[in-house]
Order: structure tokens, then sequence, then C-alpha cells
């Protein structure tokens, strides 16, 4: 019995340990991924937005663009320092696995010389024959020659358990060496991604600071421009009531009437959410879906019922998915845009300078729609995106694939 509950718990420390630490792997393994997603994000917004502050004389757009680096790099710095904590948890439960293997180690190791010693006294083939000579009876002769069969195999598997423990205290120190030189690395790092959001905290101080006196007017330029999205969306959507109503011809129903083919699109649409590719091929986005504060002037609330794609100059928009054109628009007060019906879903591709399309054009995902447009005043070429369940605004970033 008292072999018995050394070997229960030697594995049930073995078994139960793994599962808290494939939960700290995992997790370690989802941070690095949220970083490299923030450090391309950060590589982008100084290509593509960098570059439009050299030409842009807006104080306002710098700092919006300012904020939006920022933003993204506190996002960085926050990811890093979860990533210290639960590297700090893996190489607190490795030390602690390392000193349970160097006690089972000792243990084992002290139960080996005895049982070398106690074969030691045993060693004689003679000694042997002569304990099974003496039994009493054939039955008793079978006993005493497996017990030395069963002795003998116990050995072995202590001389076995003693390579086992010695591979895995190796393996542990290799683990713990890599875990350190990672965490520290991770310092490092961070301590130059503060050094670069210190700098350009300063900057966006000293922006604020000249932007403060022209806060009124450009507040009124928001909303302007908030009143002139609304217009615009209205817009839209009458065109999407418009599809609804002929899609219907004979009814009055708010939902399209979805042939066949119709109903297969949305619902292969659907199966796809969180893996339509994007509609530039390289972008970052400078406004996010729903309600929220305007990155510069804090005090003054917008609203997005799609997002905002900062690009390169004459990037290409693209098809998220097979669908056909519904409508190719221009609408005062903004650039011209593009609505595909995907069944009862429908993406739409605003502020184009050039389209390649027109109504009742049969598109397959990543088809060419048009060029995006280039501002001359701030330099920035933004492609705006929405997607429509019906007459539903959704998110697209839980649409689009992760990038």
């Amino acid at each position: 019995m008292k072999f018995l509950s050394k070997t229960f718990f030697f594995l049930l420390v073995f078994s139960v340990f793994p599962l808290n630490a494939q939960s700290y792997e995992a997790r370690q393994k989802k941070l690095e991924a949220q970083k490299i997603s923030l450090k391309k994000e950060i590589n982008q917004i100084n290509s593509l937005i960098a570059d439009s502050r050299k030409k842009s004389k807006n104080l306002a757009n710098d700092l919006e663009d300012l904020q939006l680096k920022i933003s993204v790099r506190d996002k960085l710095i926050n990811v890093n320092n979860s990533q210290l904590n639960n590297l700090t948890n893996i190489i607190y439960n490795q030390t602690e696995k390392l000193t349970d293997l160097e006690s089972d180690l000792i243990k084992l190791k002290n139960e080996y010389e005895k049982i070398i010693y106690s074969s030691y006294k045993k060693r004689s083939t003679e000694m042997k024959l002569m304990f099974l000579f003496a039994s009493e009876n054939i039955n008793q002769a079978f006993k005493r020659f497996q017990y030395f069969k069963q002795y003998s195999k116990y050995r072995k598997k202590q001389a076995d358990k003693i390579v086992l423990i010695q591979s895995q205290i190796s393996q542990t120190i290799d683990s713990l060496k890599i875990r350190k030189t990672n965490k520290q690395s991770i310092i490092d790092e961070n301590r130059l991604v503060k050094q670069s959001l210190s700098q350009e905290k300063q900057q966006q101080n000293s922006l604020f600071k000249n932007l403060i006196k022209s806060q009124k007017t450009y507040a009124a330029e928001i909303n302007k421009k908030e009143k002139q999205a609304r217009l615009i969306d209205n817009e839209i959507k009458k065109l999407i009531r418009l599809a609804i109503a002929e899609s219907n011809k004979n009814n009055n129903s708010t939902n399209f009437a979805l042939t066949p083919e119709g109903r297969l699109i949305s619902t292969n649409f659907q199966a796809n959410k969180g893996r339509l590719p994007w509609p530039v091929k390289e972008g970052v986005i400078v406004r996010r879906f729903g309600t929220q504060p305007h990155p510069v002037v804090r005090t003054t609330t917008i609203n997005s019922n799609g997002i905002s794609v900062a690009t390169s100059p004459n990037s290409v928009a693209y098809s998220v998915f097979d669908g056909e054109i519904l409508s190719v628009y221009g609408f005062s007060g903004g650039n011209p845009g593009v609505l595909i019906r995907h069944g009862k879903y429908i993406s739409n591709y605003q502020n184009l300078s050039s389209i390649f399309v027109k109504k009742g054009d049969k598109i397959k995902a990543n088809d060419e729609i048009g060029i995006v447009f280039t501002n001359e005043s701030t330099g920035k070429t933004v492609l705006k995106f929405n997607i429509f369940n019906e007459l539903k605004p959704e998110n697209p970033s839980i649409w689009l694939d992760k990038y």
C-alpha cells in the first residue's frame, strides 16, 4: 500500500499540472497573436497616415492621426503587460515543477539505493535457488519465483523513472531559461514602446494647444460633416428600400423576397462571418463602427454605421463576396460609391474616384470595384465600408478576416 500511494501521488502531480500549464501557454499564444496584429497596425499607421501628414496643413487631421497611433500603442503596452504577467505565472509554475521533480528524484534515488543494496545481499544465484528449494510445496516455490520476477521488474521500473525525471528536469531548466529570456525581451520592448508613446503624447499636447484656439470652429465643422454623412446614409437606405420593394412587387414586405439562389448566397455570406476578405489589400481602420466620442473634440459625439479604412493612394476597392451590383450612386456632399447585394446582405464601398462596374453586373469575391479617392488637401485615401442585413447596419469589423 505504501508503494501504491506514492505512485498514485506521483501520477496525480504530473497529470494535474499540465492542465494549468496548458491554459497559460494558450493565453500566451493568444496574446502573441494580438501583439503581432497591433504591431502591424502601427506599421500601417506609420506608412499610410504619416505620409499624408506631410501633405496636410490641417492641425485637426494631424491630431486625429496621432490620437489613433497613441490608442494602438496603448493597446500594445497593455498586451505586453498581460504577457509579462502570464510569463510570471508560467515561470512560477515551472519553478514549482522543477522543485517537485528534484524532490521526487531524491526520493527515487534513495529508494533505488535500498533496492540495489537488497539485491546485493541476494545477488547469489545459489542463494535464490536455495530459497526456492526450501519451499514447503510447489505453490510456495512458484510464489517465491514470481516474487523474484516482480522484484526485478520493480527495480527496472524505478531505474526508468529516475531516467525519465532526470530528462524532465533538464527540459524544465531549458524551458525556464527561454521563458526568462522572453520576459526580459518583452520588458525591453515595453520600455521602447513607452518612450515612443511619451514622445507622441508630447506632440499631442503641442498640437492640442495650437488647435484649442479654433476648437469651436472645428467642432462646428465636425457637426456639419456628421449631418452630411447622415444625409448620405439616408440616401443609401432609400436605395436599399427601393430594392426590397422591387423584389416583393405584389406585397408591402420590408424584407427581401429571396429566390433559391438568393437564399443560398445569404446562407453562404452568413457562414463566412469573420472570414470575409478586406475591401482593400492594405489598410488600417481609422473610424470604427457605432457611437463614439470624436478623437480630437471629446465633447462631440460621432456615429458611424460602418468603418473607415485608410489605405495607400491609388488603392483598388475589392468585393468582399459574390453578389450583384445593386447600385452605382453619387450624392451631393460625397464621392461616388457602389452597393453590392449578397442575398439579403448588402456591402457598401463609398468614397471612390473611379468605378469599374455597373448596375446588374455579377460579381465574385475579390473582383475590382473601383479606385479609392485621395483627398488632396489632407493627403488621405480612405474607403468607407458598410455591411447591411437588409436595412440594419452590421459592424463590418466582426465580418472581416482578422487580417
